[in-house]
């Protein structure tokens, strides 16, 4: 017969190992798979470099006098003919001077569009995206700052037919310590994405800067809740066309250089992945191919991974005092070593922990973000993110 403690320890060895396995496959495995499936299952996009369509720039915007101007300016001088391009404004009912200062533009390409009422960053997509007229439509946030050949690498994929998304790449334009470890996090993610792209689609992209067309563009739900560069995405690969990843397409933003700034976005986007999860339950099918196979090893996975973390730890904790195994022990023991060298970041900033600290904030604000989504999210109202320049904003 067995007794209550083995059947305890039994079940924790299952938990410790299943967990420990997810999150390994999540960070390292699954990005292994990637560079080894590409080789084999690749497929090439069909460039065009003298393909110039005409895009539209959607910026939605609330309260962002202090930046507007120099972002507008930003994206009439990219190289790009200029009889192609368009700058559409869309402001959240803000207070401030923002408004104004898009009137005051004594040029056609540039309008501004007000929402009817306070609707958040989605209300802002979904009503202003289908009023574009251009064949293309840039998805760009007011604190992003565009290289001047950004647009040319980006739409160059969309001579392919069956191109329906592009996702761009940003950088910081400044790093503070908290950005190195944002700086490493999107290199990660950055490779990741060429990867899915080039099997078949990237499922997100960073959403200060990626472009779809409009023809393929679908409304997400009202109250979404910073995920519209996953929605949105997905919303395409859903029409049977890829989303790519391109690399030469360079754009910058600059983060706060507060971590409690940071934090709090974190925990918006964290809600906001959970709330997504939900709906893009379809993509579970195997049927939907490598898009599936990339949206649960790659999103689903990582989601969901600070819970595995922390069933490591606490089954792992029972392990280590209720048996002998000395893997266990040194598993624990290891652990904790880890998460003390992390916390204790912020009192002696040692640059080899600093990477440590990050993960150990990204997932403790994705945990916070979990119970975010599940006290219920009814609203995607906007809140502002002050930035080290001159300003930000985010969904929140």
């Amino acid at each position: 017969m067995i007794d209550g403690s083995s059947t305890m320890i039994r079940t924790c060895e299952i938990i410790f190992w299943f967990s420990l396995f997810i999150l390994a496959y999540s960070y390292t495995l699954y990005p292994g798979l990637l560079f080894l499936f590409t080789r084999f299952f690749g497929r090439t996009v069909r460039q065009d470099p003298r393909y110039l369509p005409r895009i539209g720039v959607l910026v939605p915007a609330y309260n962002e006098e202090k930046v507007i101007r120099r972002k507008i300016d930003n994206i009439l001088s990219l190289h790009y003919p200029p009889e192609l391009l368009s700058v559409w404004v869309g402001s959240d009912c803000s207070t401030d001077e923002t408004e104004a200062i898009v009137r005051g533009y004594n040029d056609e390409r540039v309008r501004l569009w007000r929402a009817p009422e306070r609707c958040g960053k989605t209300g802002v997509l979904n009503g202003l995206a289908p009023r574009i007229d251009a064949d293309i439509i840039l998805f760009t946030d007011a604190n992003t700052k565009h290289r001047p050949d950004c647009l040319t690498a980006l739409v160059r994929n969309f001579a392919d037919p069956i191109v329906g998304g592009v996702a761009g790449h940003i950088e910081h334009a400044k790093r503070g310590d908290e950005e190195m470890g944002e700086g490493i996090y999107r290199a990660f993610e950055s490779k990741q994405k060429l990867y899915e792209g080039i099997l078949h689609s990237t499922i997100s992209a960073f959403g200060g800067f990626y472009a779809v067309r409009k023809s393929a563009f679908r409304p997400i739900p009202p109250n979404a809740y910073s995920n519209d560069d996953v929605l949105i995405p997905m919303n395409v690969i859903r029409q049977g066309l890829r989303v790519i990843f391109e690399p030469e397409a360079l754009s910058e933003e600059e983060t706060t250089g507060n971590i409690k700034s940071e934090f709090s976005r974190r925990i918006r986007i964290g809600a906001g992945n959970f709330q997504a999860f939900f709906w893009l339950l379809d993509f579970i099918n195997p049927s939907k191919g490598w898009p599936a196979f990339c949206l649960v090893s790659h999103k689903f996975s990582r989601w969901f991974s600070p819970l595995f973390l922390l069933a490591v730890m606490l089954s792992c904790g029972v392990l280590f005092f209720k048996t002998t195994i000395n893997l266990y022990r040194m598993f624990f023991a290891s652990g904790m070593m880890i998460v003390i060298t992390g916390i204790l970041y912020k009192f002696i900033p040692l640059r080899i922990t600093r990477h440590v600290f990050y993960f150990l904030v990204m997932n403790t604000a994705l945990v916070l973000g979990f119970f975010r989504f599940l006290r219920g999210i009814k609203s995607a109202a906007w809140s502002r993110t002050e930035r080290s320049g001159p300003g930000g904003s985010d969904a929140g």
